[in-house]
């Protein structure tokens, strides 16, 4: 019980179950529908083909109606013709052989005009015809054949004489010798039959008899594989009268009612689909197909579960080691979540070559950890670093209400012996230190530009008439907030390191402008400026961020201060050429301190 709880607690051991259900019921609904929709299409396609065969056996029956009712047409056209059949049916044939010599003798024609010789005109070419047979209507015993296939003839006729029968083609008379020839029982055959009337009277005279063989229709009905299928060829009084049966019960084709359709029907506990023809000619066409005749329904949808079966088995196995792999993945993130709630931060969870949501939700909790040590970080070297300036400040400033008083002295005892600059030197120094040692860590651009305004009036006490200042601060920037005390240093540096104590034409521009979301406070002057190999050995070390070694302590602590205030991104940049002067450039936001 407690391992089926843990198992359907597993959120992914639900799915699998989930979707393992949804998959088989699913696929068996679908391969039901399939099979069912699959077994009409084969059923329906068999139907088609028998009725084509079907329309095949009309079509081949009618051609042969045409040939026929041309020729009896054509016999009728021709009167002289059909006055020779007349004579030969009513007078036998001795006096027909009389009758037919002195129309011979009488005629310009050098070709014998008889019976034979019209009847080959029309159906010598006919492969199919076996015979033709004229029977007299008053006299059963006057009965010409003219053979077309003498073989296929002679293997057609059951038990019967052949060398008795009278033939025109052989001259042999009718002696009504044996078995008459109209009752004569016959084999592979199908037999057509049309009467003859007097054309004056409109009297029976006798019938002509059409023999056909049946190889066509036996080729055309057994080459067809599959579903065993019975044709079945009835005149129209129902009797069948050619039948190709596997199996078709004989007493049902005759309950069929005798008109074309397509049914489905029930005999004795089986079905069987019937097709019927009967719309035109003298004969109906019927095939039947047994409904358990479909045995290769029964191997293909045998075939079809076990594939489906297999593909069924194989897709829950797949999603199984899907689902594993995934319930592995997570039970590692949330593992590794675990160990940053007891305070491991170093923990990071292994990354998977395959790029997916999980892949996704790793790197991010990957970087939010690398983050969250940065930033704590930032924040402790920021505030070492503020604590160690307010200690070095605490260091430095010894008392500063004695400061102040003691400059205020000097200054006061300035002004009493009359000596104004020194009074304004001392002034300006105590704005400065007082200035300094304000609690505030941030201050607008223009307050930190008035304290670097003072220093440079003092200085210009030193240095008379030797230094030419601008100062460019728009009034769109000069609101921004920025750390105090981020200017002097950078004045300072260059009263050190550039000014020109010898020259007359110094000149330093101090200068801000907005770019996009960025200020850029500038500081150029016209200094000495410095080599290329020192300027890299300067921006290498601001760039380092241990140690005290070295020079320009003062630029390496403002640019970290912006770093750590601002972000990585932010800071000092150095422009210097020997001899032409140095651009320092300090980067911030807009907004004002943001990264902390």
């Amino acid at each position: 019980m407690e391992l089926k709880g843990r198992f359907i607690q597993n959120v992914f051991n639900r799915l699998f179950l989930i979707t393992s259900i949804t998959i088989i019921v699913t696929v068996i609904i679908l391969i039901v529908i399939i099979s069912n929709y699959y077994s009409d299409i084969i059923i329906q396609k068999e139907v088609n083909i028998n009725t084509r065969t079907l329309e095949r056996v009309e079509d081949y029956f009618s051609s042969k109606d045409i040939d026929i009712n041309r020729a009896i047409r054509d016999l009728y056209i021709k009167g002289d013709m059909i006055e020779d059949i007349s004579f030969a049916l009513h007078n036998g044939y001795g006096k027909y052989l009389e009758y037919h010599l002195d129309e011979f003798s009488n005629s310009k024609s050098f070709t014998p005009n008889n019976i034979d010789t019209y009847f080959n005109g029309y159906f010598s070419q006919d492969i199919d015809l076996n015979a033709i047979s004229l029977r007299s209507f008053e006299n059963s015993s006057i009965e010409y054949l003219l053979i077309n296939n003498n073989i296929r003839w002679n293997k057609s006729v059951i038990d019967y004489d052949t060398n008795a029968d009278p033939s025109l083609s052989q001259g042999i008379p009718n002696l009504s010798r044996g078995v008459l020839l109209h009752q004569r029982k016959l084999r592979n055959t199908i037999t057509k039959k049309t009467t003859l009337n007097n054309p004056v009277t409109l009297k029976k005279i006798g019938e002509i008899s059409f023999y056909y063989s049946t190889e066509w229709l036996d080729k055309m009905l057994r080459k067809h594989e599959g579903t065993p299928v019975s044709f079945f060829l009835m005149d129209g009084e129902g009797t069948i009268i050619y039948s190709v049966n596997k199996g078709i019960p004989v007493d049902m084709i005759h309950q069929l009612k005798l008109e074309t359709n397509e049914m489905k029907m029930k005999w004795k506990h089986e079905k069987y689909y019937i097709n019927t023809i009967a719309n035109k000619g003298d004969y109906i066409y019927v095939s039947a197909i047994p409904n358990k005749g479909w045995q290769k329904l029964t191997i293909v949808r045998g075939t079809m579960w076990g594939v489906i079966s297999f593909l069924i088995f194989a897709a829950i196995l797949i999603t199984y080691s899907f689902t594993r792999n995934y319930s592995r993945r997570i039970h590692n993130i949330v593992a590794i979540i675990r160990r940053v709630e007891k305070g491991d931060l170093d923990a990071r969870i292994p990354i998977s070559k395959q790029e997916d949501e999980l892949s996704k939700i790793a790197v991010n909790i990957n970087s939010m950890l690398t983050e969250l040590n940065n930033y704590i970080e930032h924040n402790y070297l920021l505030n070492i670093k503020q604590q160690q300036a307010k200690l070095k400040a605490l260091q430095a400033q010894i008392d500063p209400h004695f400061l102040f008083n003691t400059l205020e002295a000097i200054r006061m005892v300035a002004v009493v012996e009359g000596s104004k600059t020194s009074s304004k030197m001392t002034f300006l120094l105590s704005k400065l230190f007082r200035y300094t040692l304000e609690s505030k860590d941030t201050v607008p651009i223009y307050t930190e530009i008035e304290y670097v305004n003072q220093y440079l009036n003092l200085m210009q006490f030193k240095y008379p008439e030797k230094l030419k200042i601008h100062i460019d601060i728009p009034i769109d920037v000069e609101q921004t907030m920025v750390q105090k005390l981020i200017l002097q240093p950078i004045i300072e540096n260059y009263f050190v390191h550039g000014f020109k104590k010898g020259q007359f034409n110094n000149e330093l521009l101090i200068r801000a402008i907005r770019v996009g979301e960025l200020i850029k406070i500038s500081v150029e002057d016209n200094g000495k400026g410095m080599s290329e190999d020192k300027l890299n050995n300067i921006i290498q070390h601001i760039n380092h961020e241990k140690g005290d070694e070295m020079i320009s302590i003062g630029l390496r602590n403002i640019h970290q201060r912006l770093k750590l205030a601002y972000g990585d991104q932010f800071g000092i940049s150095l422009i210097s050429i020997k001899d032409q002067g140095t651009t320092i450039t300090l980067t911030i936001p807009v907004h004002g301190i943001q990264h902390v």
